[in-house]
């Protein structure tokens, strides 16, 4: 290795990730990890239901037996790599999945699934600590290669941060969690192999944000980045299947070609897992302030809808590229600046099954989403965005009078985070599909005080079990 490479960010984050792999997490990263993996179980039962998870996880029964890796919701076990790609693209098949919000990445997505399908390998018992170990460090790696390598620049050239950064973070995972399975610690050469793999994986444009139907398709980036990450550490273990090295800063690398600018990062302070965001809400995590700031212009939802002649939300630019389309499927509602605020004066913010297909049509909705106007704020993006994805609303009521509110950060970010009790509560409207009380169910699994990582890992798939029969 010459000194270019060992010298260089893709090298110091390697050596970084393996650090975190290596060191026991304390008490308040343990927490955090826990809320993470218990949002992700709810968030992925939700998926579950969505015929998109429903026809990939079928799918997936080709490869029945390939490994000992359960696939969600389904009797059968699959390699690992396939049952991530159900999984992830489960959790990521509702809008209610954690958030990154540096690089708008949904990182739960990505590095529970592989860690979880990863942990179901052959081999010795996986400790619960080594679980935690493993999804810290993978979040870790997801997280800060997206802001070396631009961040939410990749948004803006059109790439989803979560395919896209997301190998990086299912391989640290993956690694970690086979080299503290036999004993041994993690090292920074065999992850930095893997990226170099991952860098020829990218997947998961945004072109979907840009049509009116065919956005079903973002459901499966996430699976994509698991898969891709865990095929990514498979192939650094082949010695004749060399990849670069310059991950990160290469003339062709990630950020040179995908993302850019490179940027300079603190590897010290606190772990990426204590500044992501939790969603309370179905819909793209840009639109949270937004929800928020109604709640505050309309005294908690208390004003009657027909008051409202004039709706004006201002945010970053990026709400104007991307969001603006028009409404003809799930996803695209839950990326509708004006579908969003239709179905939150509508029918309440918690009202998850008002962006369900037969919703899309709906007058109480469509009424309110087209008196919804945006312009960008060029002052409230400067001072906030990426880091905050601040909104403001302003509404103009039939008497003529206006009432306008402001938010910087929405309940279920890390300024504003939620308790535990509220993540279990999005679960709550799972028992319209059948499954009643899984949130209360899984925070008893998840907070238990078993060494055996299977303690973490069996609790997901028998709620999607449960849930499967219900559909059924």
């Amino acid at each position: 290795m010459n000194a270019q490479q060992a010298n260089g960010p893709t090298a110091r984050l390697a050596a970084h990730v393996a650090n975190v792999a290596n060191a026991s997490l304390d008490a308040r990263d343990v927490e955090a990890v826990r809320r993470l993996l218990l949002d992700n179980c709810i968030v992925s039962l939700w998926g579950a239901t969505r015929p998109v998870a429903i026809e990939i996880a079928d799918w997936t029964r080709r490869f029945a037996g390939s490994g000992s890796s359960p696939v969600l919701g389904r009797e059968w076990t699959t390699e690992a790599s396939v049952a991530a790609l159900a999984h992830g693209t489960a959790s990521h098949g509702f809008e209610l999945d954690d958030t990154h919000n540096a690089t708008a990445s949904h990182p739960g997505s990505v590095i529970i699934s592989s860690a979880l399908a990863v942990a179901a390998e052959p081999g010795p018992p996986v400790e619960s600590r080594h679980l935690l170990q493993a999804i810290a460090a993978g979040n870790e790696a997801m997280a800060l290669i997206g802001i070396a390598a631009g961040g939410m620049s990749a948004v803006h050239r059109g790439l989803h941060p979560t395919a896209l950064y997301g190998a990086y973070g299912s391989a640290a995972t993956t690694l970690t969690l086979r080299a503290l399975r036999r004993g041994e610690r993690m090292d920074a050469g065999p992850l930095t192999r893997a990226w170099g793999h991952a860098l020829s994986q990218p997947s998961g444009l945004m072109q979907f944000s840009a049509e009116p139907t065919g956005g079903e398709v973002k459901r499966v980036h996430a699976g994509l980045g698991a898969h891709n990450g865990i095929r990514s550490a498979d192939f650094a273990a082949l010695p004749s299947v060399t990849a670069p090295r310059l991950v990160v800063e290469g003339a062709y690398g990630l950020a040179a070609v995908l993302a850019g600018p490179l940027a300079e990062i603190d590897l010290g302070g606190e772990l990426q897992i204590h500044r992501f965001s939790l969603k309370p809400y179905a819909c793209c995590r840009l639109f949270h302030s937004t929800i928020d700031a109604l709640r505050e212009a309309t005294d908690g939802f208390a004003l009657p809808v027909d008051a409202i002649a004039d709706i004006l939300v201002s945010g970053p630019t990026l709400v104007a590229e991307q969001h603006m389309t028009a409404a003809e499927s799930t996803m695209t509602a839950q990326y509708s600046c004006p579908y969003v605020v239709g179905a939150t004066l509508a029918y309440g913010p918690y009202a998850y099954e008002a962006y369900d297909e037969d919703h899309l049509r709906d007058p109480r909705i469509r009424a309110v989403a087209d008196r919804v106007r945006f312009a960008v704020d060029a002052e409230l993006e400067a001072a906030h965005y990426p880091e905050h994805f601040a909104s403001a609303v302003r509404l103009t009521l039939t008497d003529g009078s206006v009432r306008s509110a402001l938010v910087v950060d929405s309940i279920g970010t890390a300024e504003r985070p939620l308790t535990v009790a509220q993540i279990a509560a999005k679960g709550d409207g799972l028992a319209a599909h059948g499954l009643a009380g899984a949130g209360g169910r899984l925070v008893a699994d998840i907070w238990s005080d078993a060494d055996d990582a299977a303690a973490l890992i069996a609790p997901l798939q028998r709620e999607s079990l449960l849930l499967a029969s219900a559909r059924r």
